[in-house]
Order: C-alpha cells, then structure tokens, then sequence
C-alpha cells in the first residue's frame, strides 16, 4: 500500500486514507438522513436501516459492475483484498435493496427517498475525496504555463512518487456537484411536491452531471467501449431512462386521482327519498248548524 494512503499505521494493521473517508462519508449520510428524518413521521430507523441494506448492495454492485467492465476478473469478484468498485454500479444495487426494503417495510416510498436523497448526495461528496489519496478520478495533464490551483489540479501519483505529474483534479468537480445537488435536494424537499419528486430530480441531475464528468476523466483508467462511449456512461444511460419513465408515471398518478375524484361526485346521483314530506296538521272541521225550520 501507498504510505501516502495510509492513515494509520499499528503494526500489522494500516488504515487507508480512501478508506476512512468513504467511511466519513456513509457517516455524514446517516447522520443528515437521521435529522431530516426526526422532523417528519417518517420511520424513525429508516437512516440506519437503508444503510444496513445498502452498503452491502452497494459492494456486490460496485464489485459485479467492475468485473462486466473488465476491470477485474470474475473469479476475483469477492476478493476485497484487489482494487475495483464500481460508483454506478454501487449507486444502482444500492437503490435497488433500499427500494426494496421500503417495499417490505410498507413505506411511504416518495417520502422515504426525499429524507434519504439529501444525506446520501452530501455522502457522496465526502466519498469522493477518496479519490485523492488513491490519485484516482483525474483528468487531463496539465500542461506548461497552465496556473495550478489546488483542489484544482493535482497530482497523478502519490506525493512521495518520483514519477509525479499534474493533472485536473476531476473528482473535486465531483464533490462541488454532489454537495450542491444535496442542498438542492433540501430545497426541493420543502416545497409542496409530488412525493419522490425531489429525490428523483435530483438523482436525475446526478445522472446527468457523472455522464459529462466522465468523459473527462483519464480515458486510460476507463474502460471504452462503442467507439467513444465508456461503460460506466451506458450504465449512467440505462439509469436515467429508469428515472425518467418513474418520473413520468409518478406525474400521472396525481393527475388521474384528481381527475377521479372530480368525476366521482357528479356520477353520483342523489337518491331519491321515498318518505313523503310531513303533512301539514289537518284544520279541525267546523260543524255547520243546520237552519230551523
């Protein structure tokens, strides 16, 4: 291991820099989703459980997704010891197991994602800063006479490396993203939507952001396929089509109850009732008195 990426170092035990901050940043996650979740009558282990389930899902995606890539080989699928996660595929089996646990638990789905959607975009930017202690998610050389601003630019290989070069620093742009798509999500959050509306609008500016971002990342590291397109970015696609055709049914719904319940009084026609009004009380009748004879 890189001593540049080790945090601790007791012995025979060494704590990794990448992996320290990924786990501040599923800290970060539970501990927002946890706040939002405290104000609303949402569930109230809702922040622990979805990330019971999703780290777990996330790493069999991360790990599945890397080996289709050809980034590992399938035989070293389960080998956590070899470098290789895949963010899409982590992002998508994630949802996937949270999905279903809000199923099983009987939740309200839209609501369940709009407190979850927030803590787990400003996650994702904590996480991202793995990258830097790994020298992972750059760009481009920079090249001479360029001005090199960090975070801006960094280096391609760790700072006790001989061999160092500067390069954009790809995964800051990463983490400006996720930070600023999380406090839109929070926002979005407070205004009268459709339940999941928010959480899917943000996710689907995620989606969009990660498909550019991608092709600025180093192209070496990347594995490509169908001419320019990469693997992650046909995953990205497969995503934002799911999120567009679950926006677009979500929409409906809301429409086809209002129009429901404004067909539903007037189909209704009143019954006729049978009882008869309430006679008004008879005058008694005055007897009329005969004439004499």
């Amino acid at each position: 291991m890189d001593s540049f990426n080790i945090a601790l170092n007791c012995g025979s035990f060494m704590l990794p820099w990448n992996a320290l901050m990924l786990a501040l940043g599923i800290l970060v996650a539970v501990v927002v989703s946890e706040i939002i979740i405290k104000k609303s009558s949402l569930y109230k282990d809702l922040a622990f459980d979805a990330c019971i389930v999703g780290i777990p899902c996330g790493i069999v995606g991360a790990r599945l997704f890397s080996a289709l890539s050809g980034k590992i080989a399938f035989s070293a699928l389960f080998d956590l010891s070899k470098a290789g996660m895949n963010l899409p595929g982590a992002l998508l089996f994630a949802g996937i197991g949270i999905l279903i646990y809000i199923a099983v638990k009987k939740l309200d789905r839209g609501a369940a994602l709009d407190a979850l959607m927030p803590g787990a975009l400003f996650g994702l930017a904590v996480g991202r800063w793995s990258d830097f202690f790994l020298c992972d998610g750059l760009g481009p050389v920079v090249g001479a006479g360029v001005p090199k601003f960090f975070p801006l630019v960094t280096f391609t290989h760790a700072y006790f490396s001989d061999h160092q070069t500067v390069a954009y620093a790809v995964f800051f742009l990463d983490f400006l993203i996720c930070a600023a798509l999380g406090v839109v999500a929070l926002c979005l959050r407070r205004k009268k939507l459709i339940p999941g509306q928010a959480a899917r609008t943000a996710m689907i500016l995620y989606v969009l952001c990660e498909f550019v971002l991608e092709w600025l990342r180093d192209g070496q590291a990347r594995q490509i396929v169908f001419g320019e397109m990469r693997f992650n970015q046909l995953v990205l696609i497969g995503m934002l089509i799911v999120l567009v055709i679950l926006a677009l049914v979500a929409k409906k719904r809301p429409a086809a109850e209002q129009a429901a319940e404004t067909v539903e009084p007037d189909a209704v026609e009143p019954q006729e009732t049978t009882e008869e009004p309430d006679e008004a009380p008879k005058q008694p009748e005055k007897e009329t008195e005969e004439p004499e004879a």
